[in-house]
């Protein structure tokens, strides 16, 4: 079977989906006859043109939503060969059929709107209610995504499967770069700051905590989005935190391959790539508990409430205090627990659900 893949999100995402739609593209093969970038067919050869291209693709997405008479005239996106939709939101511009397939990655930006920006939530609204009504095929990225989406939105479509993320090639090969201002033992966060990653309830953790008197620091690497103002601002005052900001790849490995402990207590997620990459450069995790961490992360991990401020700063503590039998039992048991993200198996799982709808 061939299919035709709407790639849309790699004009403007530098997310993990932005690594699983390549990882998927590439092991698809032969069988992706054509990929969509918004309207493009192949992708910009330069970053003012794929910026160019993201921003029409984004206005005509709106517009559409809002069913603008701008549109009128162009019509929605039909292709003769199913469509693999490698994120939700690209089948506003599409006419979608019950033949294509939707990756979804989670239904936040319906349950948790004040987690994103203003209006992304009508924009998946609309989204979510054309998949609703036509029922295509059906994947995500863990069981907690596939049960929220269907708790909204029926059982009843094409088909249902759960496809994990694979691990990402390279994240451990090549050199570190040291990260300024880092001069001791610390605790890693990498993700992008803001109130859905509830950083800012994770700084007071560690103040309370008492570390940053015994000498350790915590390390909050990512980019802004909602709420990361307030999050810098309570940084700034808070003695041994550390923002260093996004970071390349060489500093993201230096980070991980230093760290004493890993700590990413979200309030919200959809499949959480940064807890793998810890326990593959075997960190101790402490996770929010009850939340899709711990599908992902398994029974290695410690968990705390993520609203509850003693329980973070106990599981910091916990981390900080670990002994080397413990931290040895703990990621052989991880590790272990990884072996369901193994890349082979994963990306022969989308060959099959090709061959098997075709």
């Amino acid at each position: 079977m061939s299919i035709n893949v709407d790639f849309s999100l790699a004009l403007n995402d530098r997310t993990g989906k932005l690594f699983l739609g390549k990882d998927i593209i590439s092991s698809l093969g032969g069988r992706v006859t054509r990929v969509h970038y918004g309207r493009l067919h192949e992708f910009p050869h330069n970053d003012l043109m794929r910026r160019i291209a993201g921003r029409l693709t984004h206005k005509e997405t709106i517009a559409r939503v809002h069913r603008s008479r701008l549109v009128s005239w162009l019509p929605a996106i039909r292709d003769p060969r199913p469509t693999l939709h490698l994120d939700p939101l690209s089948v506003v511009r599409h006419r979608l059929e019950a033949r294509d397939i939707v990756l979804c990655h989670d239904v936040g930006p319906i349950t948790h709107p004040q987690y994103f920006a203003a209006g992304v939530d009508d924009l998946y609204l609309q989204a979510y209610d054309q998949i609703r009504r036509m029922k295509p095929h059906m994947v995500f990225v863990s069981k907690t995504s596939q049960s929220e989406f269907h708790k909204l939105y029926g059982y009843d479509y094409a088909s249902s499967n759960v496809i994990y993320i694979p691990t990402r090639l390279g994240i451990k090969e090549g050199e570190g770069h040291p990260v300024d201002g880092i001069s001791c033992r610390f605790l890693l966060t990498v993700g992008s700051i803001g109130d859905r990653k509830n950083q800012a309830r994770c700084i007071e953790a560690f103040a309370a905590s008492g570390l940053a008197d015994e000498g350790w620091q915590y390390v909050i690497a990512g980019g802004p989005e909602p709420g990361a103002v307030a999050v810098v601002e309570l940084a700034r005052r808070t003695p041994g935190v550390v923002l260093p900001g996004y970071t390349t790849d060489d500093a993201l490995r230096w980070l991980y391959r230093n760290a004493s402990g890993f700590v990413l207590m979200s309030l919200l997620e959809g499949f959480g790539m940064p807890v793998i990459e810890a326990i593959e450069h075997d960190l101790p995790c402490l996770v929010s508990g009850s939340s899709i961490l711990t599908e992902v992360g398994g029974e290695a991990m410690l968990d705390a409430d993520p609203l509850d401020l003693q329980a973070i700063a106990s599981g910091m503590r916990s981390l900080a205090d670990m002994s080397g039998e413990e931290r040895i039992r703990r990621m052989s048991q991880a590790r272990a627990h990884l072996r369901i993200f193994a890349r082979e198996p994963i990306l022969a799982s989308w060959r099959e659900l090709v061959e098997r709808i075709g």
